[in-house]
C-alpha cells in the first residue's frame, strides 16, 4: 500500500511517500516561504524521489489540524484535489496524533503541544497508544499542573520549543525530542494514516474537512 502524506499545519511544511510502513521519500521545508507556493513543489519532489506518480498511490493523507488555520486549509484542499484527480480515498490525520508519532515507540507519556496563541496550547498526550490527555486547547500551566500525570513526560511540538523554560520550571523531569523530530513531519502523517487506512477510516475527497479545534478570530468577531 502506497500513501502520499502532507503536513502544512505549522511553520514547517513536508510531503512524504510511504509503502507498507516503509518511508520511501520525504521533503521537509522550514524556509519561511508561504505554503501555497511550496506545497506542490514538495509533493512533486517526494513523488519523483520515490519514483512514483500520484496515480500509484492507494490513498492521500493530510494533517487536517489543529494548527495554522490558513495552513490547514491549504493542506486539506490540496489533498482533496489530489484524491479527486486520482480517484482514490483520503485519510484525515490529527496533527497532534502525528506529532506523538514522532516519538516512535517511546514507552513514557508523550505530550504534543502546539502554540494556539492567546495564552493557550493545542495538546494531546498518550502513553503506549492509550489516551492520557484528550485533545483540547488549554493554558499551558493548566496542562502542566493539572492534566498530565506525575513522572517524566516527553514533549513534542512548537510549543515545546517555545516554552521549554516554563515547562522545565513546572516539571523539571521533562524530556524533549531532538530538533529533527520536534516539529510536524509528513512521514509521521503517513504512519498514522496507514493504521487508519487499515481500520477502514477512509474519506471521499468531498468529505475531507479542516479540523480547527476552536473558532477562528473572524468567526468570533462575526458572532459579536
Amino acid at each position: 500500500m502506497k500513501l502520499l502524506g502532507m503536513d502544512t499545519t505549522g511553520n514547517t511544511l513536508s510531503a512524504a511517500v510511504s509503502e507498507d510502513g516503509r518511508l520511501l521519500a520525504e521533503i521537509y521545508l522550514d524556509t519561511g516561504k508561504k505554503h501555497s507556493s511550496t506545497l506542490m513543489l514538495a509533493v512533486d519532489g517526494a513523488l519523483r524521489a520515490a519514483d512514483c506518480t500520484a496515480g500509484d498511490m492507494d490513498a492521500f493523507a493530510v494533517a487536517c489540524g489543529p494548527g495554522s488555520f490558513t495552513g490547514i486549509r491549504i493542506g486539506t484542499a490540496t489533498c482533496a484535489a489530489m484524491a479527486h484527480g486520482a480517484g482514490k480515498p483520503a485519510v484525515a490525520v490529527n496533527t497532534l496524533d502525528a506529532l506523538i508519532e514522532n516519538a516512535g515507540k517511546e514507552k513514557r507519556t508523550v505530550c504534543a503541544v502546539m502554540d494556539a496563541r492567546r495564552g493557550e496550547v493545542y495538546t494531546m498526550a498518550k502513553c503506549g497508544g492509550e489516551s492520557i490527555v484528550r485533545e483540547c486547547a488549554v493554558p499551558l500551566v493548566t496542562l502542566l499542573t493539572e492534566l498530565l500525570p506525575k513522572g517524566p513526560v516527553v514533549f513534542v511540538g512548537d510549543a515545546a520549543e517555545r516554552f521549554q523554560n516554563e515547562i522545565m520550571e513546572n516539571r523539571p523531569d521533562s524530556l524533549f525530542l531532538p530538533q529533527q523530530f520536534a516539529l510536524q513531519r509528513a512521514s509521521s502523517v503517513c504512519a498514522v494514516a496507514e493504521r487508519l487506512y487499515r481500520q477502514g477510516e477512509l474519506l471521499g475527497y468531498d468529505e475531507l474537512e479542516p479540523h480547527y479545534l476552536r473558532e477562528s478570530q473572524a468567526e468570533r468577531l462575526r458572532k459579536r
